[in-house]
């Protein structure tokens, strides 16, 4: 990659980064989804390509966390951007568990059944309870309760 497409490339996710953030505070999330879902499969399927996006993406948050308990809704968010104009049918999901007197949130991508540049398995241990696009049945992992309310803010 040329250092200009490289250095282009980190950029443009700061600023979808960036983007994500007040668009969180202006908008509801499923209106962002619509919006980071527009221009759906403009590029082929290119995994090294989203994984490098990723790499950036994680770069970002770590030097600019989205807050003290975890960086996963914006970079779910920017990933399911990219990942949609690449042609990779991902889902967004949201989902709540009880910790301790409390409910934690985690927000993370799917591909066909499969965490998508997931990198641990802490998805398992939510209650999905949101998903865009829409799917027909929630995946409730055993002994959760769950509902399939719209969650407006997670980690």
């Amino acid at each position: 990659m040329s250092p200009f497409r490289k250095y282009h490339l980190i950029v443009r996710t700061g600023l979808l980064i960036l983007a994500i953030r007040v668009a969180l505070r202006t908008t509801s999330l499923p209106r962002l989804l619509d919006l980071l879902h527009a221009g759906e499969g403009a590029r082929a399927h290119d995994r090294p390509a989203i994984e490098e996006i990723a790499y950036y993406v994680d770069r970002w948050l770590a030097l600019f966390p989205y807050n003290r308990k975890g960086n996963c809704f914006p970079r779910a968010l920017s990933l399911y951007r990219y990942a949609r104009r690449y042609g990779v049918p991902v889902e967004f999901h949201c989902g709540v568990r009880k910790s301790g007197t409390s409910l934690d949130g985690h927000a993370w991508l799917m591909l066909s059944a499969e965490p998508f540049m997931e990198p641990t398995q802490h998805w398992k241990t939510f209650a999905v309870t949101f998903s865009f696009p829409h799917s027909a049945s929630p995946s409730i992992p055993p002994g959760s309760a769950g509902t399939n309310s719209a969650m407006s803010r997670s980690r």
